[in-house]
């Protein structure tokens, strides 16, 4: 699997989607709705977007960077 560019393959959301998930490590739609100042149906779409490229997973609701994710929020900084 291609390693992911966050500059080249993240939205700017998405990208703020991904620093905040590096910063907390799970959180949930509604979390992050309220930490970004983005509408919830926002952050639904910017997390399937991370989900797509594998630099975030779903589980019970609740959103966890993985470790490229966290590799490619690293990038960011």
């Amino acid at each position: 699997m291609p390693c992911l560019e966050p500059n080249k393959n993240l939205s700017e959301q998405a990208k703020i989607i991904l620093k905040l998930l590096a910063e907390v490590g799970k959180a949930t739609k509604q979390e992050i709705a309220e930490k970004s100042g983005f509408d919830t149906p926002l952050v639904a779409r910017k997390l399937r977007e991370l989900i797509g490229k594998s630099a975030a997973k779903e589980q019970d609701g609740v959103f966890i960077i993985t470790d490229s994710g966290r590799e490619a929020a690293e990038k960011l900084k």
